[in-house]
């Protein structure tokens, strides 16, 4: 075999020496990606797979709506109804109640579900919470009276950052408004003249109601604003005043319009002192809930009647215990099972 020359050996000594800085420098670079795979994706194309389990055996992956995929993103999933489900069946299959799988869904004590219907099953009892803008984990956590550490748990958050719109799986919560029905009202044309007020603790003859039977501008909290948009607090939820006040700042020593907080029943309706309250409504909503209308200058509704979420059910005034012409306003409670909550948690 003939010596390498000189050349060559000059030659592979360099080929080495490259080999070995490329090999150095490939090790800390990222790998190379062609610019197609870093393009965005256009939305529209984009097809979300989830699992769905039809008759209970048999699973498959379906692209669902957009909606669909909001909404199940927490472990939860999507059964397509088949003939002969049942929300019964449905709660045999799945670890969650019956009322879970109405509450998730939307659907009404009764109302029947058919074939080709998606219902979301929650991975366990409880509700959806959507988000609303204002809301913080804390406060959600206080209109469930559960505790944060549990939302945070259940639904794998990192942190107590939440944005609006943002849907919770709120575990051992009910529904805090659930609607049975929807009520028809016929509202009578007004009176200049105002009826006196009976004797006090008794059933009032309902007075004429307003003009505008409605208020024109609903809030969009858990419960509608008891009075217009032009209304400010005077006083707040704390030891020793259980409720919040609030005044019109329109309406002055008028007073204004007062709107029910939502679909219910009126369990109280009366006039005179009333422990202080005066001129008095408390509604009904279901599942607990209670709210309460105090010192008001006039009833619109009676104890029996179905209300609506904005209907104008009184007028504001100062009767009760309150203090001269700066007292007119509204005295606003919220009760759950009996125990009063800060307003505040509902209305923002």
């Amino acid at each position: 075999m003939s010596p390498i020359s000189p050349t060559h050996r000059w030659l592979i000594k360099r080929v080495r020496i490259a080999c070995v800085v490329t090999f150095v420098l490939g090790s800390f670079m990222p790998p190379y990606i062609p610019k197609a795979a870093l393009a965005a994706r256009d939305p529209s194309l984009a097809v979300q797979q989830f699992l769905l389990v039809e008759d209970g055996f048999i699973k498959k992956t379906s692209p669902l709506t957009r909606q669909g995929a909001r909404r199940a993103y927490a472990k939860g999933t999507i059964h397509i109804v088949k003939d002969g489900d049942s929300l019964e069946r449905l709660s045999r299959w799945y670890p969650v109640s019956v009322e879970t799988i109405r509450w998730a869904n939307n659907l009404q004590a009764g109302q029947p579900i058919r074939p080709g219907d998606e219902l979301l099953i929650l991975p366990v009892d409880g509700v959806l919470h959507t988000v609303s803008r204002g809301q913080t984990l804390s406060r959600i956590a206080q209109l469930y009276d559960i505790s944060m550490s549990d939302v945070l748990s259940q639904n794998e958050l990192k942190s107590e950052f939440i944005m609006a719109g943002q849907q919770l799986i709120i575990p051992g919560g009910r529904p805090i408004i659930e609607k049975h029905v929807q009520v028809a009202t016929v509202d009578e044309e007004p009176s200049k003249q105002k009826p006196a007020q009976k004797p006090a603790d008794k059933p009032i003859e309902v007075a004429q109601k307003p003009t505008a039977p409605f208020t024109p501008t609903p809030t969009t909290g858990v419960l509608q604003k008891p009075c217009s948009v032009t209304c400010f607090y005077t006083q707040h939820f704390h030891a020793g005043h259980f409720a919040v006040d609030m005044q019109d700042k329109n309406g002055g020593s008028l007073g204004g319009p007062i709107y029910a907080s939502e679909d219910g029943t009126v369990i109280r309706s009366k006039t005179g002192w009333n422990g202080g309250y005066g001129n008095v409504i408390e509604v009904d909503h279901g599942n607990g809930l209670v709210t309460l209308y105090g010192h008001n200058k006039e009833l619109y509704v009676k104890e029996g009647d179905r209300v609506q979420r904005g209907q104008t059910i009184a007028w504001m005034g100062n009767t009760g215990l309150v203090y001269g012409a700066t007292g007119i306003h509204v005295h606003f409670e919220v009760r759950v099972s009996g125990i009063k909550k800060n307003p505040r948690l509902y209305l923002e």
